[in-house]
């Protein structure tokens, strides 16, 4: 049976399908807005650090109470707040009502949901469909994400040029109202109380799953420089694009062309079967040095886009083979814990990246910084090959499951075990999973 034919996994992949149609149209939509309205690619940064450093602050107590509370009860939470957040940033760009400050602070509040969003997803996919479907679980969901966001910058790019940017942010601020819906209807089986362990305590359990997977530890600080050498990409990029490859148009068509490449990395993944998952995923990331390089030496807006493409192409392939690897090596009942360490530790940088790319471009010049920022990518993924641990991780065996995972829909659990604790058993659980990593 495919994944696809489990209602609960229907419900869960195209309500996040619909979702990340908005999500694509804001990133496009506020650099628009900013450098159209300040020409400042600082201005842009700041925005874009603020919503950084609100999800990264806030992502290790969103881990924590994504594995005390019903994670879709969070996720339900955190979707109406983000889409309260850009539905008054979209007005007040309408209105003319906001300025860089308010947008930061607003963005700052979007993060801040995320914080608490991203972690409880993670938990959710492998208890809605059986562990030998997972590899193709995460990949249908990774071609939720990049296919439907085929569409979000264009409608952005539209958006922008007729009605203007703010509108791009009411449509995103829709589509979380719509992901709010069909969380709320989702019903849980009802689950004896635990007591919950001390914050501190669970924190450091955490912390102590993550230390033991040394695979685990060494990719995430290969994130950490991915992330922080594509900063330069998401500030100064747009600028760039702008103001030297011909307009709103240039960026938009540099973005669509990252959008389509990663519909094709993800569904290449689809099929894709690699024995060494993480040696391919970090061979596809090194991809994303290319669009520096042709951003650098001045390439034209369309070959600009064809190597931002295979950036998002490496990125879309390596996703669902990160995910399944953490949901099959990292028991259930800490997997939110771990992974808000690993949102953490991966996007850490950003912040710092975004609120320094404008300047470090200014005082060395762009071609030095887009180069140095695609030496970063590069290296950052190819140096964790070294490493045995990364190199020969493979799929678990047939049939086993991390300490505590759920059973597969319609199995019951082995004698005298009871379900994780805290969550529903599989079957009777339904949420919304991730669909990215965390690069």
């Amino acid at each position: 049976m495919t994944p696809l034919r489990d209602p609960r996994f229907r419900l869960l992949w195209s309500g996040q399908a619909l979702s990340h149609i908005g999500d694509a149209v804001t990133p496009v939509a506020l650099a628009l807005a900013i450098v159209t309205a300040t020409g400042s690619a600082t201005d842009l940064g700041l925005v874009l650090a603020a919503q950084s450093t609100a999800t990264v602050a806030l992502m290790l107590p969103g881990g924590v109470w994504a594995d005390r509370l019903p994670r879709q009860r969070v996720m339900l939470v955190a979707d109406l707040v983000r889409g309260l957040a850009h539905a008054v940033m979209g007005v007040g760009l309408i209105t003319g009502t906001v300025g860089t400050l308010h947008l930061a602070a607003l963005a700052a509040l979007s993060g801040a949901a995320s914080a608490f969003f991203l972690p409880a997803t993670t938990g959710l996919l492998p208890a809605t469909v059986a562990p030998e479907h997972l590899p193709r679980a995460n990949a249908l969901m990774a071609i939720a994400n990049r296919g439907s966001t085929l569409l979000g910058p264009g409608i952005a790019t539209a958006l922008a040029l007729t009605a203007g940017p703010g509108w791009a942010l009411v449509l995103d601020a829709a589509t979380f109202a719509v992901s709010a819906v069909l969380l709320s209807r989702l019903r849980l089986a009802p689950v004896p109380p635990v007591p919950h362990e001390r914050f501190g305590r669970q924190l450091a359990e955490g912390w102590a799953e993550l230390r033991r997977h040394r695979w685990y530890w060494t990719n995430l600080v290969g994130h950490s420089l991915w992330n922080l050498g594509r900063c330069v990409l998401i500030t100064i990029g747009p600028l760039i694009a702008v103001t030297g490859l011909g307009g709103e148009l240039a960026w938009g068509t540099i973005v669509q062309g990252g959008t389509v490449g990663a519909l094709c990395g993800a569904l290449l993944a689809l099929r894709a079967r690699p024995r060494r998952p993480l040696l391919a995923a970090n061979l596809a990331l090194a991809l994303g040095a290319l669009p520096f390089v042709t951003l650098a030496a001045g390439a034209p807006a369309l070959a600009v886009a064809a190597a931002y493409g295979l950036m998002t192409g490496g990125l879309a392939f390596m996703a669902p083979f990160w995910e399944t690897a953490v949901q099959e090596h990292i028991p259930a009942e800490a997997i939110s814990r771990v992974s808000a360490y690993d949102w953490m530790l991966s996007l850490g940088l950003m912040p710092l990246g975004m609120a320094l790319a404008g300047p470090l471009s200014s005082a060395a010049g762009t071609a030095p910084t887009l180069y140095g920022a695609a030496a970063l990518i590069a290296l950052s993924c190819l140096g964790v090959l070294a490493l045995p641990d990364v190199r020969r991780l493979g799929r678990a065996p047939a049939g086993a499951q991390p300490p505590g995972q759920a059973p597969p829909p319609g199995q019951a659990p082995p004698s005298g075990q009871a379900p994780p604790s805290g969550q529903a058993p599989a079957g009777t659980s339904l949420g919304t999973a991730p669909s990215s990593s965390r690069v």
